[in-house]
């Protein structure tokens, strides 16, 4: 079982350079934009905010840390890691893998000869059994060759397990990592190919001990987006990613690009301020709109749906849930923005008399 845990790789080597310079020229032209509007006299609307995360060194202590000192809502903070979470996000789908190119031969120790095909290999663990003690998965080897017609492969060069909990503790989640390669198999292998394998373990190993105690980027990311929209933004870009967030927010906004920048290196979370202006305030409107529309759209569908289909008091329960999100939204935002947002306002009356129906048929 591994017991060594690998020095963890820097933060700055985990953003990409590019990224990290074009980040830096763009919070300067911003940062130097952001300072003149706020010292200046025009008034302010709130603020475009966007972000990028970038993989570092962030444990669970340094958030919790981090919220305490910035006054930051601990209700936000993501769990603890679980080892068991580590495991799977190595050995997952989306986990360590290794492809290179090999020559297509039954006897791989051989030499290439001109003119040789070449084949393609890859490396990949896949799932085996799982059970109350244990998770199984085997590194296989697939090889594909050159016509891409034919797959062939060696299906376990290692076993990669994952025993829960072994210690007893109760904890959720806990559990530790054992590696065993099939010195066979691997053996059979060229030395080329020996060698690849056993990076690919080693890997595996230092990867699931960096995913056990640092955050992934994704998981951050996750962190301050769901906080942003705690402070019931208006989304700009329908794909999402740009967010306005009113003016009366700026406290814990500045507390949020604080704590962005503590991430990996490169991240950052960009405030633009827009002023009070009629074109600027129509642009916020009109998102705003866009959005509770669709919004209203989904939520009268599914209410047909329940109507017709029949439902459940929990599905009534959340259906309710999301209607009422969206009028206190919607009166919100109207009262920041100046705003009667009454063609919103008439789609919220059309679907509470929808609602008001699917009630009454329940009664």
């Amino acid at each position: 079982m591994t017991s060594q845990t690998p020095t963890p790789t820097p933060a700055a080597s985990l953003a990409p350079a590019t990224h990290q310079a074009g980040a830096r020229e763009a919070l300067e032209g911003f940062g130097a934009y952001a300072a003149t509007m706020e010292q200046g006299d025009t008034p302010i609307l709130g603020y475009l905010l966007f972000y990028a995360v970038f993989d570092g060194r962030v444990t669970f202590d340094d958030l919790h840390r981090w919220f305490l000192e910035l006054g930051l809502d601990s209700k936000f903070l993501p769990p603890p890691i679980r080892q068991v979470d580590a495991y799977e996000q190595v050995t997952g789908k989306a986990g360590v893998r290794s492809t290179y190119r090999l020559s297509d031969t039954a006897t791989p120790r051989r030499r290439r000869t001109p003119g040789e095909k070449v084949t393609e290999v890859t490396l990949m663990v896949r799932h085996v059994s799982r059970d109350n003690l244990k998770v199984t998965r085997h590194l296989v080897r697939e090889v594909r060759d050159e016509g891409r017609t034919r797959l062939s492969y060696n299906t376990k060069l290692a076993e990669i397990e994952f025993w829960r909990d072994p210690l007893g503790s109760g904890r959720p989640g806990v559990g530790v990592l054992q590696v065993t390669p099939a010195h066979d198999a691997i053996g059979e292998l060229g030395a080329d190919e020996q060698a690849k394998v056993q990076k690919m373990l080693a890997d595996i190993e230092d990867t699931y001990q960096r995913k056990c105690r640092f955050y992934t980027s994704d998981r951050l990311r996750s962190v301050v987006r769901t906080y942003v929209e705690a402070l019931n933004p208006v989304r700009v870009r329908a794909s999402g990613g740009v967010y306005f967030v009113h003016r009366s927010q700026v406290g814990p906004l500045a507390a949020l690009r604080e704590l962005t920048q503590r991430f990996g290196a490169g991240s950052h979370l960009a405030r633009v301020p827009l002023p009070d202006q009629k074109e600027m305030r129509e642009m916020i409107i009109a998102a705003f709109t866009t959005k509770a529309r669709e919004d209203l759209d989904k939520l009268a569908l599914d209410i047909a749906a329940a109507q017709r289909e029949g439902h459940s008091e929990a599905a009534v329960a959340n259906l309710l849930k999301r209607f009422r999100a969206l009028q206190d939204s919607t009166t919100e935002h109207s009262t920041l923005l100046s705003s009667s947002l009454e063609e919103t306002k008439a789609s919220l009356l059309l679907v509470q008399a929808q609602f008001s129906n699917l009630m009454n048929r329940a009664g």
